[in-house]
């Protein structure tokens, strides 16, 4: 046991590890059918303005997906005795409160008017006690798989945090923090220095020119990393720098979830590669989700400029090892943020019209930067924005509740922090481009009164597939980053969304082709009545 903690904690966490793989929600039905108010509520609260969410052919907005599961002021009716059971174990430890702090969603296909949507949530974690800013509790994280009919059409891993509300300060309301000038959000912070001595200088040298160097012992000729004084074999102090090819393999590799760091955002994969030359070295593994990086991958080097003045050696799967990538695991914050919150209305200073013409393929390549987008947070954003998304916790509308669980106001919810990301994307790529996974992680909570920046980079662009990450800062710090996946199609000669166009027996790529069920114009594409263009924002339970 740490410091601090009892054998009554022990037992504690023995019995909420039991509810681990348990259901959360057997045969969950959503309250309405997807209609068209609550899309226009969605988009009028969020001050979304694609086209392809009205008309007679509209799809829902994919960062919907949990609206559509939330059980409202009725609360759900498939939540299963043992969900409960977990809940009243937390609040008998006095865990009372819940924030949520992380979600992924991914979009098998678009939802559209008159689906009704089917749902099962498994419980996949819960963590031991965790100290944050708003007070100690524990994560909980849980995957919904959401269907209409038999036919899959999303899923959603959602995080909350179930804690304790640290004690108001004696004699007065909780205390908001120290704001930064209005309009000035926090610059991104830098990622670490690495320590640069006479031993490793040549080594840091070549990394500038792109050249990833290893030592040779000028006596016995073995090959070392990392860079030594002098040779662990036969003791020589001369020694020559040699190339490396830059190729390896994962030998092994590690997910960091905690605690987080500033300039990082996890959960991340870091990997020990070993190179082609024998020796191995350690670095971050991009290019692919945290969790299909596996061991054996074949890999190469890359050199990625975080800053003006930092450049690194990474490693990205190499030839046909490249995977799919998707967005984050389960992980949270040990330290901060809030749940969900709402944004208010507002004016939205930059950012594109979704009724622009259409970016389409061509809206974004490696190392593309996207047009910031400034988001008032005023009181009525984070109001509409949870009503909108089905969410009636008190610590959205309510300021007393708020300040009761340890926030100085209330704070705009997850789903409108996901909506508003998802919104940003899409003006920026054009209502033809498909959002098919979104990952958000919050921070700082946006509270009245705040202004949110929304920035976003285009990591990788391949085969027509972009994946992007995005970061909002506010005054008080970052608070969301995510990574999101995007098929950037080209819009169809006929219109916004025109007729399917048929299956071809022939075609090689029926599952992913531009005309198989699942390409963009195929019959189960986006423009399809069963695309794969899900449109869903995670499932609150």
């Amino acid at each position: 046991m740490t410091v601090g903690e009892t054998a009554d904690d022990d037992d504690l966490e023995r019995r909420l590890k039991a509810h681990e793989g348990r259901p959360a929600v057997v045969g969950g039905s959503g309250k309405d059918p997807v209609n068209a108010p609550m899309i226009r509520h969605w988009c009028e609260a969020l001050g979304d303005t694609n086209p392809a969410y009205t008309g007679p052919d509209a799809i829902a907005p994919p960062t919907m997906l949990q609206a559509w599961t939330m059980g409202g002021l009725s609360g759900n009716p498939g939540r299963s005795a043992a969900f409960d059971a977990l809940l009243g174990l937390l609040d008998s430890a006095g865990c009372t409160a819940v924030v949520a702090t992380d979600c992924e969603q991914e979009y098998l296909r678009p939802l559209r008017h008159g689906d009704e949507v089917r749902f099962d949530t498994v419980v996949e974690s819960v963590s031991g006690r965790k100290t944050t800013k708003l007070g100690a509790g524990h994560f909980v994280t849980t995957r919904t798989d959401i269907r209409v009919g038999a036919e899959p059409v999303g899923t959603h891993r959602f995080r909350i945090l179930k804690y304790a509300p640290a004690p108001r300060p004696a004699g007065g309301p909780v205390p908001r923090p120290a704001r930064r000038p209005a309009g000035r959000p926090t610059p991104a912070p830098l990622r670490p220095r690495p320590v640069v001595n006479r031993d490793n200088a040549a080594f840091w040298e070549g990394v500038e020119r792109h050249r990833l160097l290893v030592q040779r012992c000028a006596d016995c000729a073995t090959l070392r990393f990392p860079w030594l004084p002098g040779c662990n074999r036969c003791g020589c102090p001369r020694w020559e720098p040699v190339e490396a090819s830059g190729e390896g393999t994962v030998h092994s590799y590690t997910v960091l979830h905690h605690p987080p760091f500033p300039a990082f955002d996890p959960p991340y994969a870091v990997g020990l590669v070993e190179l082609a030359e024998g020796v191995r070295m350690i670095s971050n593994v991009v290019g692919v989700p945290y969790d299909k990086v596996r061991i054996g991958m074949p890999v190469r080097v890359e050199f990625r400029r975080y800053d003006e003045e930092l450049v690194l050696p990474v490693f990205r799967p190499r030839g046909d090892a490249g995977y799919e990538d998707g967005g984050y695991e389960d992980g949270g914050y040990e330290d901060g943020g809030y749940e969900d919150g709402g944004y208010e209305d507002g004016g939205y200073e930059t950012g594109g019209d979704a009724g622009d013409e259409a970016r389409g393929a061509d809206a974004g390549a490696d190392g593309d930067v996207l047009p910031p987008l400034e988001v008032p947070v005023t009181r009525l954003l984070i109001v509409a924005g949870a009503i909108a998304s089905r969410d009636y916790q008190d610590v959205h509308h309510d300021a007393e509740a708020a300040r009761e669980k340890g926030a100085p106001d209330i704070f705009m919810n997850i789903l409108t922090t996901g909506g508003l990301v998802g919104r940003y994307l899409t003006d920026h790529f054009g209502p033809h481009a498909v959002l098919r996974r979104l990952a958000v992680r919050l921070g700082a909570p946006n509270h009245p009164g705040d202004t949110m920046l929304l920035t976003g980079s285009v990591e990788e662009v391949a085969d027509g597939t972009a994946t992007v990450r995005v970061v909002g800062t506010n005054s008080l710090g970052t608070h969301v980053t995510g990574t999101a996946t995007l098929t950037l199609a080209a819009p169809p000669a006929d219109g916004l969304y025109a007729p399917d166009a048929p299956d071809d027996p022939d075609d090689s790529d029926v599952p992913d082709g531009p005309d198989g069920p699942h390409g963009p114009d195929g019959p189960d594409g986006p423009h399809g009545p069963d695309g794969p263009e899900a449109m869903p924002e995670g499932a609150r339970i």
